[in-house]
């Protein structure tokens, strides 16, 4: 009886320094391992090209057509526009320019329907990701506006 207690308890020696050696070799292993742990406030990820975030506007290129306004399936986007008088050589015609162009970030599905319907690529998705606000107001943004995103962008501690 004392010999098989005595066996059983180099068996469970074996095999508790074995487990130790395995457990030690994983960790030598990782030792040597780059870390991929990024200084989260400072350093962001970057995004991946298919990446939806936030709607963002070319106000250049928008021609008013109204497509992304239509096709929004929650009615996050709105769009005023005045006409202006141009004349050509061929006469005068009414030409329409974007007043205000809303956008509610708290309707947005981030489905990008939007970004598909547009016929000259003035609207589009970018890759912001940290869009936590602490008063809703700050959630209905003119993408008119050139500093529209600033608050997000800036990498600073605060």
């Amino acid at each position: 009886m004392a010999i098989i207690k005595m066996i059983e308890n180099v068996k469970n020696f074996i095999t508790g320094a074995w487990s130790l050696v395995k457990g030690l070799a994983v960790t030598l292993k990782n030792c040597f391992i780059p870390a991929i742990t990024l200084q989260y406030p400072t350093q962001k990820q970057s995004m991946q090209e298919r990446f939806r975030g936030l709607v963002d506007l070319h106000p250049e290129k928008c021609i008013t057509c109204n497509q992304c306004i239509k096709i929004c399936p929650t009615a996050c986007l709105s769009l005023t526009y005045k006409e202006v008088d141009t004349s050509t050589s061929l006469g005068t015609s009414k030409k329409k320019i974007p007043e205000t162009f809303k956008y509610n970030m708290e309707l947005c599905c981030f489905c990008g329907l939007c970004q598909q319907v547009c016929p000259t690529s003035a609207i589009y998705m970018n890759k912001l990701y940290e869009i936590a606000v602490y008063d809703r107001d700050k959630l209905q943004i003119n993408l008119l506006n050139p500093e529209k995103y600033i608050e997000w962008t800036d990498t600073t501690i605060k």
